[in-house]
């Protein structure tokens, strides 16, 4: 016990001092969802009631108050910033998520080094680093989830399964595509209980019925919600086509994955583990397709992969092999957590399946890469279970072992980039730096009433500030357009040269001309930062 708890401290240090990184950026929120929360938050501390407003332009997250209300009575309590210090104070509770993950691990391999490995994967590995660093009701979803998903399978004990009520009861208050999701697994873990059960002669009517209304049904309850607030999200769910099409993947994807739980009997003569070619090709095909948007957008509307997305890809080709190769170690065991396994598979990759076919486009893109991340505890685990099998098959040596140990570490670091740094991985700019901050909060002085900027500003300035802002800045000035309406502008001098954010559509690069003709043409009221990275505010003349 004294081992265990030595080591999950090891992992929650490691996983903390990973989500502290981004304070070494900006001390606020580090997304831009961060600060619609924050200003949610505030006025619930400041008025102590929670509304929604439908003029408002975060009635969005309003309508999933789940985050902020914990956060406002966080705030309350402690007598601390919903703005200032949930950067800081977030990353101690998301830290956690190594605890299930350990968890998950250490029960698939019985060993602790499984638990290890799995936890140490979710502690670093580089796009669940970004969503548990953001501040963002995802990444309290990604810690909520697992947990509601183990207790639910632990479900004989009917403490384990109160307690998965609670959870799934909670979720639909904290984040949509996370209720969907885990919603999704526990359906999954239902069939796979009932399956085997109608084909022995043991299925009880009564234990299925309450696996039902206990799981898969409180999905009733949180549709309810959504359709009473009127959610966006479910606008793509819901629609007739949209629809058929998702429970099309869903029953399609439950019959091929169903049989997977059963042990594969192994025949003499066979190797355990198929040809390399069923290990590299899903890999393969990743990079190929990935490969492909570099060179032409395959999501219209969406920006092409960056070319220092592809210095990570060979981490990630390395880690899909493992998942792979434990894929198929656990395939050919009898191991309590296969049905975990697939269940947690089933769910996201149909929602993913279900984003490329609905149409490639952003609304496709953000519905794919939003489940992928929900897919890394059971990646976890298989990587665990190649990792186990790697550590026993290199036999005593330590050299060997401490190679495997520290070619496992250095393919998760290098991964790091696609958390810490966004705009070269993804092209998309997570930090608000603080002299940005305080550019957009000296407007209110001015008496601004309507200004323009890039998306991300123009985002933190609706969200916080409440102001009248407009995203339309870089393609005015790059297509020479006029900004009537505008009484001030926001520019950044990086602009330039790594471009204005206009996500999810690529950056628009402007000409330093064209910046240095419109600030001459205009009165600049106020500039800040070193010269190349300035940013200045600027009073709109013409």
């Amino acid at each position: 016990m004294r081992t265990d708890g030595a080591v999950v401290a090891a992992l929650l240090c490691i996983a903390l001092a990973a989500r502290l990184v981004p304070l070494t950026f900006s001390p606020l929120p580090f997304s831009i969802d961060g600060f619609a929360l924050a200003r949610i938050s505030t006025d619930m501390a400041a008025h102590g009631v929670w509304r929604i407003d439908p003029a408002d332009v975060n009635s969005y997250n309003q309508k999933l108050p789940g985050f902020s209300l914990l956060w406002a009575a966080a705030a309350q309590v402690g007598g601390i910033s919903p703005l200032l210090h949930v950067q800081l104070l977030l990353p101690m509770i998301t830290c956690f998520t190594v605890l299930p993950a350990y968890l998950l691990g250490a029960r698939a391999t019985g060993r602790r080094l499984g638990g290890f490995a799995a936890g140490l994967f979710v502690a670093l590995f580089g796009s669940f680093l970004l969503l548990t660093s953001a501040a963002a009701k995802e990444s309290i979803g990604l810690l909520v989830f697992p947990v509601a998903v183990l207790l639910f399978h632990e479900r004989k004990d009917p403490r384990k399964r109160a307690l998965a009520v609670l959870l799934l009861l909670f979720l639909p208050f904290l984040h949509s595509l996370t209720t969907f999701l885990t919603l999704g697994m526990v359906a999954a873990l239902v069939v796979l209980t009932q399956r085997p059960a109608l084909t022995r002669g043991r299925f009880s009517w009564r234990a299925f019925a309450l696996d039902v209304v206990t799981g898969p049904a409180l999905a009733l309850g949180a549709w309810a919600y959504y359709v009473s607030v009127d959610l966006p999200f479910l606008s793509d769910i819901l629609a007739p086509e949209a629809l058929v099409l998702f429970l099309a993947v869903v029953v399609l994807l439950t019959a091929l994955m169903a049989p997977m739980v059963r042990p594969v009997p192994r025949r003499m003569g066979r190797r355990l583990v198929s040809p390399a070619t069923k290990v590299i090709l899903p890999p393969v095909v990743g990079f190929v397709l990935l490969a492909g948007n570099a060179a032409t957008n395959l999501f219209v509307g969406a920006g092409r992969t960056e070319s220092a997305f592809f210095l990570v890809v060979p981490s990630i080709v390395l880690f899909a092999a493992f998942a792979v190769g434990g894929f198929q170690l656990v395939r050919r065991t009898v191991n309590r957590t296969s049905d975990l396994i697939v269940a947690m598979f089933v769910a996201p990759v149909a929602l993913i399946l279900f984003g490329f076919f609905r149409g490639l486009d952003p609304g496709g893109l953000l519905l794919v890469y939003r489940a992928f991340d929900f897919l890394d505890y059971a990646l976890a685990i298989l990587i665990a279970v190649a990792f186990v099998a790697g550590w026993r098959t290199i036999g005593p040596s330590r050299p060997s072992r401490a190679g495997l140990v520290a070619g496992f570490l250095v393919a998760l670091l290098a991964t790091t980039p696609m958390a810490w740094n966004t705009p070269a991985v993804f092209g998309v700019q997570n930090v608000t730096t603080s002299e940005e901050f305080r550019a957009l909060a000296l407007l209110g002085s001015l008496g601004a009433r309507n200004m323009t900027t890039d998306q991300r500003l123009a985002d933190v300035a609706r969200m916080w500030f409440g102001y009248s802002a407009n995203a339309d800045l870089p393609p005015k000035l790059r297509d020479n357009e006029s900004l009537a309406g505008a009484d001030y502008a926001v520019v950044l001098e990086r602009w330039a040269t790594v471009g204005a954010q206009v996500h999810p559509s690529p950056n628009i690069v402007l000409a330093a001309g064209v910046l240095a003709a419109f600030l001459a043409a205009n009165r600049v009221v106020y500039t800040a930062g070193p010269p190349g990275n300035r940013i200045l505010v600027v009073q709109v003349l013409t």
